[in-house]
């Protein structure tokens, strides 16, 4: 029997062959694909990946978001997201699959893969995939309407429970925590922050490929052996609705590089989902302000962690990200600074809709 690991961004991947390694796994097989418009992510995979880890890898681009559909194309969607669904099945069937290792909790289409598989009588782990493993939600809109739990009823009825066994869209469109009703024989985590009988730690032994260790040497020539600073980013302004003006995100980045000192060397780690032209405007404005940077993974952009692990950096700048929450256990002589309050406190000086979400997350996790 095998184990089918659903990847769609490359920390999963990272995160995965720790698994693997760690649990001693066999006959292990990729369904990959990408979030977004991040085709550039099998690429990574390529690098990333140990081979002798991999009995097979099954392609499916859209392996994120094979369980979403458009209310305004409410019977095409519905037909794809079937389709899509037996392409799945299909993969479980060639290789015998008997377990589904899937990397995202709240991810719609990994919530509606736990509920059908399980029904199959696979058994269903889920593992962490950043720092959205340990977020609690946070409500927006008209979820539990009196709409809503209508239209939950009827697609339950015509749809998932027919399909898929289940009454998938009354939990989807239920108001509050959607997890409770996730079947979950396994959750792996690198922090201890979960608790139930189920629960189980990653131990954090990195698995670096021959192909990542040539590629990060080739970036880290004329590298300092000390004196060096990260930062790293994370688009709040493209994730959370602020789209439009990110001129404060890029404030924050900048002023707290200028205060560096300046026989300090720093690094620029842009996150997978930045956009170009403000990792653009970034970069000028620090070379006009005469800070000395060089940018990591400006070809490929791998999880920081590997960078982490063949480098020493005195400090890490960042907002809220993985790095963030479960480094300190991989490099406790490191020190992660977080700017998150402070890029809340300059929203809410100037007003920003966004400084109300900032200060949500800051509260449901403790953010000093």
């Amino acid at each position: 029997m095998a184990n089918l690991f659903f990847i769609h961004t490359p920390l999963q991947l990272m995160i995965a062959q720790m698994i693997i390694e760690q649990e001693k796994l066999i006959d292990n097989v990729m369904l990959c694909g990408y979030v977004d418009d991040n085709k550039q992510f099998l690429q990574l995979y390529d690098l990333i990946r140990i081979e002798y880890m991999w009995k097979a890898i099954e392609p499916m681009d859209d392996v994120a978001r094979w369980a979403m559909f458009s209310r305004k194309k409410l019977l095409s969607g519905t037909y794809k997201v079937f389709l899509r669904y037996r392409y799945i099945c299909r993969v479980v069937k060639k290789h015998r699959i008997n377990t589904l290792f899937l990397g995202d909790m709240k991810n719609g289409s990994c919530q509606l893969a736990a509920v059908a598989f399980h029904r199959k009588g696979l058994k269903i782990c889920f593992f962490e995939e950043g720092s959205g493993h340990y977020i609690h939600n946070i409500d927006y809109g008209n979820e539990g309407s009196l709409w809503e739990k209508i239209y939950s009823s009827i697609i339950d009825f015509l749809y998932y429970r027919p399909f898929f066994g289940s009454s998938f869209a009354f939990f989807k469109y239920k108001k509050g925590s959607r997890l409770e009703f996730l079947p979950m024989d396994v959750r792996y985590s690198i922090v201890p922050f979960y608790h139930e009988s189920f629960d189980k730690l990653i131990t954090c032994k990195m698995q670096v490929s021959d192909k990542i260790n040539k590629q990060i040497a080739t970036e880290l020539v004329g590298a300092h052996k000390d004196g060096n600073v990260l930062m790293l980013t994370s688009p709040f302004y493209i994730l959370h609705g602020d789209d439009d003006d990110p001129s404060l995100y890029i404030r924050i980045i900048v002023d707290t590089l200028c205060q560096i000192k300046n026989n300090v060397h720093v690094w620029l780690k842009f996150h997978p989902r930045e956009k170009k032209d403000v990792a653009d405007e970034v970069c000028r404005q620090l070379e006009f302000n005469g800070v000395k940077y060089q940018v990591l993974g400006k070809e490929m952009c791998l999880p920081v962690e590997y960078y982490l692990q063949l480098m020493h950096f005195e400090v890490v700048y960042m907002f809220l990200c993985s790095s963030s929450l479960y480094n300190g256990y991989l490099f406790p002589k490191t020190k992660f600074t977080s700017i998150l309050r402070p890029f809340y406190e300059l929203c809410k000086a100037e007003g920003s809709e966004l400084a109300w979400y900032l200060g949500s997350v800051i509260d449901n996790n403790s953010i000093s």
